[in-house]
């Protein structure tokens, strides 16, 4: 069961239990990270992303504050403020893919939490274009280089886990 997985990733890393419901900001982070940096417009971008994913939650939980401010700041620190150890972050994001993969679309309340899996690959696909990789310089090169290889690699992850057409 990916729950209880993502519960004993958390206890190992000395984390508190409620950043399983952030577990679909991860691969948000895993797409900042793919170029291996972490520029200040994707930060801010990123916790645009996370204050509205934690309201939907709220919205969804009767008005009552799911995930506070203090575990917002315990995850940025964690996995946003600095570049987390590879064999930190891709447990954490494969465990958090198990997880949002599993959920079923139909009987849900439709809202605005990364749950839903196509503001989920939204948000993947806004960070990835916040700074671009690469500007053309060259007099044939209209366009930047926008999404580097390794972030397409993610973004395809997350859209492999968009519900099919029936």
């Amino acid at each position: 069961m990916p729950q209880s997985r993502f519960a004993a990733l958390l206890s190992q890393h000395d984390l508190p239990p409620s950043l399983i419901y952030l577990a679909p900001v991860l691969p948000v982070v895993q797409v900042m990270w793919a170029d291996g940096r972490n520029q200040i417009p994707e930060r801010a971008k990123l916790q645009v992303i996370i204050q509205d994913h934690c309201r939907a939650l709220a919205q969804l939980a009767g008005g009552m504050e799911v995930v506070t401010q203090a575990d917002i700041d315990i995850f940025d620190r964690t996995f946003v403020a600095q570049k987390p150890n590879p064999s930190t972050l891709s447990p954490f994001f494969e465990v958090a893919s198990e997880l949002l993969s599993g959920r079923s679309e139909e009987g849900k309340a439709k809202n605005d939490s990364l749950y839903q899996r196509e503001k989920l690959f939204q948000a993947c696909l806004e960070i990835a274009a916040t700074c671009p990789a690469e500007v053309g310089s060259g007099p044939n090169e209209m366009f930047a280089r926008r999404i580097v290889d390794a972030e397409r690699s993610y973004i395809e992850k997350v859209f492999e886990l968009l519900p099919r057409a029936k």
